[in-house]
């Protein structure tokens, strides 16, 4: 029964998000997720490919991934493949392409970010870039947050 009034309280805060608004939930929370408005903070680990940034509305984190496939600016894709074919996961270092996802909280699509020179340089840079642009850029942030629950 609880459970049962909290998702009802949930979709009740969904409902009232506005139209440049996305509302992520789990069993226990609900943010509203807004392109709009720039982060506060970001973090990232390297070696981990792991992202975060911080609103004023929550903290929202992901991951990220160096694959050889390129795609166009802050665009979703259904499905991302490494260049042995087979389904990203994250952490692939096997191109100099970037891709990030949100994993909370709720997971998106694969978004692209940029091309580095190098692979090395994708390894090292994408984390950061994820994590950087989803809390400066609304595009970007429009691209990830528009790419939940498809």
């Amino acid at each position: 029964m609880k459970k049962l009034i909290i998702s009802s309280l949930i979709a009740m805060f969904c409902a009232s998000a506005g139209a440049t608004t996305m509302c992520a939930t789990d069993d226990t929370l609900a943010i509203v997720l807004d392109p709009v408005i720039n982060g506060t903070a970001n973090s990232f680990n390297t070696d981990l490919f792991e992202w975060s940034a911080t609103f004023s509305y929550g903290t929202v984190w992901g991951i990220a991934t160096c694959v050889d496939t390129s795609g166009a600016p802050n665009t979703a894709v259904e499905e991302l493949r490494d260049s042995n074919g087979e389904i990203a996961t994250g952490g692939e270092r096997t191109g100099r392409y970037c891709w990030c996802q949100l994993s909370h909280p709720a997971k998106s699509r694969w978004v692209f970010r940029n091309v580095n020179s190098s692979v090395a340089d994708c390894v090292f840079n994408c984390a950061s870039n994820c994590g950087a642009n989803v809390r400066d850029n609304s595009a970007f942030r429009a691209g990830l947050f528009g790419s939940l629950g498809n």
